[in-house]
């Protein structure tokens, strides 16, 4: 394009930007007929967000928000699933099918099926198409054997440049948060726990990873705690969880991988609310702080120059009263996650920081399945501990 000497210099920079702009963009391929062309799981044009691990078949995944992502030029995209939930309210697996951006659809997956339609019908072209995992590892493993393109497989789109990992419970998993309700006078009962409505996207650790421009992995498992379960058991703790790619298969993570800039713990809750009705109903203090301790040191070996925060909430802030006399009156989980930040500290660990998350108000934002927070409780979460990070925390701001 020629422009004149009159031509005002902003639009010449304008213009000049598109040029360079469109010789960036990918070439299109040869005018031909388009065929169906199957990508296996493996290639490296499929990107992965979260933890994974490569099967004879495909690659395995269960945590929430693990993301699939692929450029392709064409019309149509489906793909190959062998999923592992059990099926029922409960037990099956569902993502969210993104297609060049557009709002999620929400998409079913069930064991024995194995080929899935995500978009059809497209103009012919550059496409990206996005698969988020909503549901746990509770409700089931899913393996991804291929895609299958109308078209062309292309290289995905580029990664966010901050890498963030949320480690908690139920809470940071999106348990039940597509579902919002005030509570009511007994004998009234929140409603309980289906899969359909379990959605990452809407936690606060996806909405804080937003917030700041970064790539969220999730590793959590509901009714997990750090020294004991909901149901006061002591395996499949969370410590243990962080060890593995796909926790009910016990599959080894490799932490050879880019460590994150910033992990946040947010964990605590299920040891507080373990031991209703037996002589264990409050937590033990020693026995907590040793497992937590140790998780951290854990954090450190693994990641030097992480930024970790410790956080609880918002179903409880760790505060738990005893159920009869005798004992102690009551104890706080909290503090004791504040006195072993201050123990890093004092051995001049200075990147672990408290953050305390505020208690979820029901009658105000309602609540979710099985009185976990709602979508609104979500929110405030993430900005208070968006907030806390830029503020505090900042890894942009931090020496190497």
């Amino acid at each position: 394009m020629r422009m004149s000497p009159h031509t005002p210099r902003g639009i010449a920079v304008i213009l000049g930007l598109g040029l360079t702009m469109a010789a960036c963009r990918p070439p299109a391929p040869p005018a031909q007929s388009l065929t169906w062309v199957t990508i296996p799981a493996t290639d490296p044009r499929v990107r992965y967000t979260g933890r994974t691990y490569r099967a004879p078949t495909g690659v395995v995944f269960s945590h929430p928000g693990v993301t699939i992502r692929a450029s392709f030029w064409g019309d149509a995209v489906r793909m190959q699933l062998n999923d592992m939930g059990l099926g029922g309210e409960v037990g099956t697996n569902f993502f969210d099918v993104v297609i060049d951006g557009a709002p999620p659809q929400q998409l079913a997956v069930h064991r024995g099926q194995l080929t899935y339609e995500l978009a059809t019908g497209l103009d012919e072209g550059r496409h990206t198409v996005e698969l988020v995992k909503r549901t746990e590892s509770s409700v089931g493993a899913s393996e991804l054997v291929a895609l299958e393109v109308h078209g062309e497989l292309q290289e995905p789109p580029a990664r966010e440049g901050l890498r963030m990992e949320f480690i908690g419970d139920s809470i940071t998993c999106g348990y039940g948060n597509d579902v919002t309700v005030i509570p009511q006078p007994p004998p009234w009962s929140a409603p309980t726990f289906t899969s359909k409505h379990q959605n990452p996207q809407r936690s606060y650790a996806w909405l804080t990873a937003l917030a700041l421009g970064a790539e969220p992995v999730l590793l959590c498992y509901s009714g997990r705690g750090v020294y004991r379960n909901l149901d006061a058991s002591t395996s499949g703790l969370l410590p243990a969880i962080y060890e593995f790619a796909v926790p009910d298969q016990a599959v080894p993570w490799d932490f050879s991988h880019e460590s994150p800039d910033v992990i946040v713990v947010n964990a605590g809750t299920n040891d507080t609310f373990a031991g209703s009705g037996t002589d264990a109903y409050l937590p033990d203090e020693a026995t907590f702080k040793a497992a937590y301790r140790a998780f951290l040191e854990r954090l450190r070996t693994l990641h030097p120059r992480a930024h970790i925060v410790c956080t609880l909430g918002s179903m409880t802030d760790g505060h738990k009263d005893a159920e009869g006399a005798g004992g102690p009156p009551s104890v706080h989980v909290g503090q004791w996650i504040s006195d072993l930040v201050a123990e890093r500290h004092q051995q001049e660990d200075a990147r672990v920081y408290r953050h305390e998350m505020v208690e979820q108000v029901p009658e105000l934002d309602g609540v979710g399945e099985d009185w976990h927070p709602s979508a609104a409780t979500h929110r405030k979460m993430a900005a208070a501990l968006s907030q806390f990070i830029e503020t505090v925390v900042c890894p942009c701001r931090t020496s190497p």
